[in-house]
């Protein structure tokens, strides 16, 4: 490479990278100050429309602290704030509220407006800042998509309402419907409508940046020829409402806050709480909803934590100094980055914009014409609607559909506030429909299939086999509530009923994938417990969490002859498959049950010769037969008493893996594959083993051929039967 070579693609990348944000910046910064002015007009108009040179300047101050700060703060470089179109419209219900609740001659009027939008802006930067320091932020997810669908079709429909107000000067209601529909209004309305129309047309087919600004100035340029043509003067247009002034000539913004601490109706603002704790969740939901778009157009994460940080300390200086709350634009980031734009320098530079204008004072913006801003407020609230009251239509399901166009009707017919609660009360009701649909038995068993650990003898196997019906599990999983509880009731009371099946004498109910229950969960569990005294099944829970046994006690769940508690699925499953042994006079094996079992494989001579392989061995509890680790080797077989193999892991106390009774045979899988014993093996009581040592075996083997190929038809027979319960059991998991 060429000395300087390397300087200069630098060089040049840099001019790449700068060109494209300072161009960006500067189209976005423009949009903004249209955009500003806008949901300026839509917080005053009726009766505060004479404040609107400062409502402009407030607007414009939230916009240049929020792109400013949130450009130096996001995680993701070339994102863009802007101040918002959710928030501004909630904002003017309250603003619109204050102005009908005070003298029309009160000069504090705008004072207290101020102090509301300002307040406002900082309630939603504390909670953007507490959201994000608790790293709450997937909190989103949990609000149903309808829900926040028809929020959204809600703000929607107030942004069109708050357009045709800006466009007319008259407030679109019923009352209001025979003015609107006179020539003079239709005349102001119309242009503004088909400017919007246009626009949504155009960006509907045509994804570039240039579209709205470039239609914006179109407007404009067709707005002044048609003033033109009409042979009329910029004062008579001005005079007949067509454009935003006449503006007094004076600043835009001055620290207003300070002086409304003193001067505004605290009362007035106090009684828009309500409002601004709406204004707030829209905020919090509109956020997380732009900055989860964000990542999809950005592909890749977005920390949403440091984004809602960055959010918060951007309306708390935009709020102290009385501006409009603001937050991530998806589609000006969207832009930028379409555009290749991937700066931080270009959510600077727009705030440079909408500084200069703010600094330019009013008498610029008095000649903005009205059709073009009402239009552009007319666009986003039909872009808002059309998604989802036309689009959703054919994307959602109609149940979901329904939820979206009813908050979407009380938001119009009551207003915004009460459409949030019929949100959250719907958002609700949707949480416990969908989460009463979820099964909460994971997995639906009998004794059949499900076996404990303990490791029975053949002629056990064979009673639980045939008999096992009698023993119903339901492995339960997730929340139980009402819902959920109710459908468990009536499915073990269907099989209580059920006459098709072996009577009902274990319900076994395993609690160690559920979370948590309510006290409907607990009422209900009372209900299976009445039931199992009516058709004469015990009810036994196992594997209760903490906390789950003592709220079942205080709903009058105790130990008693109708239900059982054990630590774990695999201890009650012991005690059910004991009781059911009892009941068949199969349990308590006798001493013979050894020579029994062998008799099975071997003829008379081969039980007698097999005595002179084997070691008779009497253990005490607790005894260690086999040690984890050790060398494999030796067989044992188990003539009285009760062993248990057990992993010994490190952490906690050992794991048991199966227990077994007289008849059962132990360490036979290592004297074919040999290595290290895998497992420790303790006798629980007082028992009486038979030891094959390996050198035994072998020479059996050599001595009596027969008999030791009838010893390894014995091993392989109850390895077989084994594996068959082993399919058994994972054949009912997965049915």
């Amino acid at each position: 490479m060429k000395p300087g070579a390397e300087g200069s693609t630098g060089r040049a990348g840099a001019v790449a990278t700068l060109i494209p944000a300072l161009t960006q910046g500067v189209v976005m910064g423009v949009l903004e100050v249209v955009i500003a002015t806008s949901f300026a007009a839509l917080v005053f108009s009726g009766s505060l429309a004479i404040y609107l040179p400062s409502g402009i300047g407030i607007a414009l101050f939230g916009a240049v602290a929020v792109m400013t700060i949130v450009a130096l703060l996001s995680s993701f470089p070339g994102t863009v704030a802007s101040v918002q179109d959710s928030t501004a419209a909630v904002l003017a219900l309250a603003a619109a509220a204050i102005a009908a609740n005070l003298d029309p001659g009160d000069p504090d009027i705008f004072l207290t407006v101020i102090l509301a939008v300002g307040m406002s802006t900082i309630a939603t930067g504390v909670v953007f800042l507490l959201l994000g320091t608790f790293r709450l932020g997937d909190l989103v997810r949990f609000v149903p998509y309808p829900v926040v669908g028809g929020f959204l079709a809600g703000t929607g429909w107030l942004l069109a309402k708050g357009g045709v107000g800006v466009l007319t000067g008259l407030e679109m209601s019923l009352d209001s419907a025979g003015d609107l529909v006179s020539s003079t209004a239709v005349a102001k309305w119309l242009p503004g409508l088909v400017f919007a129309v246009v626009l949504l047309v155009l960006l509907r087919r045509f994804d570039h940046f240039l579209v709205t600004p470039g239609l914006v100035a179109a407007g404009i340029i067709v707005f002044y020829t048609a003033v033109m043509l009409s042979g009329s003067s910029v004062s008579e247009a001005e005079a007949g409402g067509w454009l935003l002034g006449p503006f007094p000539d004076a600043g835009l913004w001055r620290p207003w806050m300070l002086e409304s601490f003193g001067q505004a109706d605290w009362g007035a603002v106090i009684e828009q709480a309500a409002g601004v704790a709406t204004m707030v969740m829209v905020a919090v939901l509109a956020l997380l909803l732009n900055a989860s778009g964000i990542e999809l157009v950005a592909g890749r994460d977005v920390d949403l934590n440091r984004e809602l940080r960055a959010a918060g300390a951007a309306n708390l200086v935009a709020g102290f100094g009385g501006g409009l709350a603001g937050f991530h634009s998806l589609s000006l980031t969207a832009l930028a980055q379409r555009s290749g734009a991937r700066s931080r320098l270009v959510g600077i530079v727009a705030a440079g914009v909408c500084l200069v204008v703010l600094l330019a004072g009013a008498a610029p913006m008095s000649l903005f014409p009205r059709p073009v801003l009402g239009g552009l407020l007319l666009f986003l609230g039909l872009s808002f609607l059309i998604e989802w009251a036309v689009d959703a239509w054919a994307q959602l399901p109609r149940a979901d559909y329904v939820v979206v166009m009813l908050i979407l009707f009380v938001i119009a017919a009551f207003g915004f506030l009460q459409g949030v609660g019929v949100g959250i009360a719907l958002a609700v009701v949707l949480f416990v429909v969908k989460s009463s649909r979820t099964d909460v038995v994971k997995h639906e068993l009998s004794a059949s299939t499900a076996r404990s650990k303990v490791d029975r003898s053949l002629e056990e196997r064979e009673v639980l086999r045939a008999g096992g019906g009698a023993v119903h599990v339901f492995e339960l999983q997730g929340f139980l509530f009402f819902g959920t509880a109710n459908r468990l009731l009536e499915r073990a009371r269907a099989r209580a009923e059920d006459e098709e099946l072996p009577s009902l004498r274990y319900l076994l109910v395993d609690f160690r994938r559920v979370i948590g229950l309510d006290s409907s969960a607990v009422l209900s569990f009372s209900k299976a417990v009445q039931i199992g005294a009516q058709h004469g099944f015990t009810l036994v829970f196992t594997g209760l969490r903490d906390g789950v046994q003592p709220q079942l006690e205080r709903g009058g769940i105790t130990e008693s002859e109708e239900v059982r508690f054990f630590s774990e699925l695999d201890r009650g499953l012991e005690w059910c498959e004991d009781r059911l042994l009892e009941g068949a006079g199969a349990a308590g094996v006798s001493e013979a049950a050894l020579l029994d079992r062998l008799s099975q494989e071997l003829d008379t001579v081969g039980v007698e010769a097999i005595g002179d392989y084997l070691v008779r061995i009497e253990v005490a509890a607790g005894h260690e037969i086999i040690r984890q680790g050790d060398p494999a080797g030796d067989v044992y077989f188990l003539e009285s008493g009760l062993l248990t193999a057990q992993l010994v892991t490190g952490a906690g106390p050992p794991l048991r893996l199966r227990t077994m009774g007289p008849g059962t045979v132990v360490g036979e899988m290592s004297l074919y594959l040999g290595g290290e014993r895998t497992a420790s093996v303790i006798a629980e009581e007082p028992s009486v083993i038979y030891r094959l040592p390996e050198s035994a075996f072998d020479l059996m083997d050599k001595q009596h051929p027969e008999l030791g190929a009838a010893m390894h038809r014995f091993f392989a027979r109850m390895l077989a039967d084994r594996l068959s319960e082993t399919l058994r059991s994972m054949s009912a998991l997965r049915d």
